[in-house]
């Protein structure tokens, strides 16, 4: 019974999954997105509008950091991680990426042989050197030829021991991207999220007409109260 879930823990999938805070963070949003509306609505404790207007508010709100994180972490502070760890490693051979994405694609394919690296699913390949290997203005010529070779100018492919050399700066690159992103969700989710919630969310129950029903429940709930204390 255990096997399966062995395989699955132990995949490489898995392993990068568990390793990247980008992925992590959108999974988490994506489960919250769904998981805390779902227990909400089936709290027999509470009265079915309040349930629904609490439901609706808080599937809001999980979009709206799953959007704020999209928007927001990439961009500058991923993106910021990576530019600081080119301008370090820059002297000791780091290669001309244009940005975190392609670094992190270069990280996750310099460990596997030039034949696993080409393969047509391998998505990090094309992220890496362009979307049509035919087509030489949409490849990164120069990190192609990096990674795989080039028989015509005689340029080795990059080979395990090669990146095993220089495993150190790419990891410490790699460290550099994942912590401006931990950095970033901070940011993004603890911080800039409640504050925007304040000003959109209320706006758009107010649309859906559900404000009105959460006023309504809490109007019903206090009378029941009040005649829960004259009995």
């Amino acid at each position: 019974m255990l096997g399966p879930l062995v395989n699955t823990i132990t995949s490489n999938t898995f392993q990068t999954i568990a390793q990247n805070t980008d992925a992590a963070v959108k999974i988490e949003t994506a489960l919250k997105a769904v998981g805390r509306p779902a227990f909400t609505l089936i709290d027999r404790n509470t009265d079915k509008e309040t349930r629904k207007y609490a439901a609706v508010k808080e599937l809001l709100y999980q979009i709206l950091c799953f959007g704020i994180y999209i928007a927001v972490i990439p961009p500058i502070f991923k993106n910021g991680g990576f530019k600081l760890a080119q301008k370090i490693f820059k002297k000791e051979g780091m290669p001309n990426f244009k940005n975190a994405k392609q670094m992190l694609a270069y990280h996750h394919l310099a460990y596997m042989t030039p034949k696993e690296r080409a393969l047509p699913k391998n998505k990090k390949f094309r992220d890496l050197v362009g979307k049509d290997l035919t087509n030489p203005k949409d490849n990164n010529a120069s990190l192609y030829e990096y990674l795989m070779g080039n028989e015509e100018k005689g340029i080795q492919p990059l080979h395990k021991r090669t990146m095993e050399k220089q495993g150190k700066m790419f990891d410490l690159a790699k460290g550099s991207i994942e912590f401006s992103s931990i950095i970033g969700s901070v940011v993004g989710l603890t911080i800039l999220a409640p504050e925007v919630s304040h000003l959109i969310l209320h706006p758009i129950m107010h649309v859906l007409h559900l404000d009105d029903k959460e006023k309504q429940a809490a109007d019903s709930n206090e009378q029941q109260k009040n005649l829960d204390k004259k009995a």
